[in-house]
């Protein structure tokens, strides 16, 4: 039997955007989630709960998607990959190509094929 439930404006947004990723309605999406938290809550500690807890109150994925093309999306990006562990990626000059910088300081030029990142040789213009 189903019950009707108040939930949040932000929580639907999200599981409408998610939902339609993983081609889920909005009420499967929450149930999907509704059964993760449901499974994976007797495997936590009360420390790791209550850090998740404190994680599911960041930033709603659609805030986050709303942000992305602007200057504090791309700054919070750069940030994120930075953070990250080499090789870095960063735009090209030239549309769909990238630059791979090395743990040494060494930029490539090339892009993504079938996951793997194959160099191109720059065009002079």
């Amino acid at each position: 039997m189903s019950q009707p439930v108040k939930l949040s404006d932000a929580l639907v947004l999200d599981a409408r955007i998610m939902g339609q990723v993983a081609e889920r309605s909005i009420s499967g999406q929450i149930e999907f989630w509704a059964k993760l938290g449901r499974a994976i809550e007797p495997l936590l500690r009360g420390v790791q709960a209550m850090a998740l807890g404190r994680a599911g109150d960041a930033q709603p994925l659609s805030v986050c998607l709303e942000t992305v093309d602007s200057p504090e999306g791309r700054h919070r990006v750069r940030d994120h990959l930075q953070s990250h562990p080499f090789p870095h990626y960063e735009l090209a000059d030239t549309p769909g190509l990238l630059v791979r910088i090395s743990a040494d300081g060494e930029r490539t030029l090339g892009r993504f094929v079938n996951r793997q990142f194959q160099t191109v040789k720059a065009s002079k213009r």
